[in-house]
């Protein structure tokens, strides 16, 4: 009886925050689907006209194991999140204004901890927490990834399937895992010109 109270409370819980999140935009001229989870909607900011596809699972960490945690996730206007889109939020998290996302993309601002010669399990060390910031207009493709402490500039593409470990300068296309720059546009030529990498 009482973990089926406690399973009303907590779903009562989640369908109060799903519907206020929804509520605070489409005030703002937006658009949101039916989501898979979403945690701590109140560290979530959100601007002008955003549409956020059916499928997207937002957990904002307030604590982990016992560690207060003090992350925000800020979208800002025109931005497009595609479907069955994913942010673990322990850190701060920040989408610049008319940026598009493709289906399935993933940020992570936060990781386990990784010490093999702990006696604490991986998924008990406390969390390694990085920022992440995409920057204006940008195009992330299907199933990209971004881990923690990564800067896209703005204007960026990055192509489907890539995953970004490392900061990506304004107006390059990247690609691959990890992501490497392969192109640049030339603003004299008014073309995308390919970066040769050396290693």
């Amino acid at each position: 009886m009482i973990d089926l109270l406690r399973h009303i409370v907590h779903s009562v819980r989640a369908w109060i925050e799903i519907r206020n999140f929804k509520h605070r935009i489409s005030k703002r001229g937006g658009i949101v689907g039916k989501p898979l989870n979403l945690l701590n909607s109140n560290r979530i900011s959100v601007g002008q006209k955003v549409k956020i596809k059916d499928g997207f699972r937002i957990e904002c960490y307030e604590n982990f194991n016992n560690k207060i945690l003090n992350p925000s996730f800020i979208i800002e206007d025109g931005v497009i999140i595609g479907p069955y889109f994913t942010a673990f939020v322990a850190s701060d998290l920040r989408i610049g204004k008319d940026t598009i996302f493709a289906g399935n993309v993933t940020l992570i601002t936060e990781n386990h901890g990784m010490n093999p010669e702990s006696p604490i399990p991986y998924h008990a060390q406390p969390l390694i927490t990085g920022i992440i910031s995409i920057g204006e207009g940008c195009w992330l493709g299907q199933n990209v990834s971004v881990l923690p402490n990564v800067r896209i500039g703005n204007k960026c593409i990055i192509a489907t399937g890539s995953v970004v470990n490392s900061d990506i300068p304004d107006y390059s296309i990247a690609a691959g895992i990890p992501a490497k720059v392969i192109k640049k546009y030339n603003f004299q030529n008014h073309t995308w010109e390919r970066v040769l990498n050396e290693s």
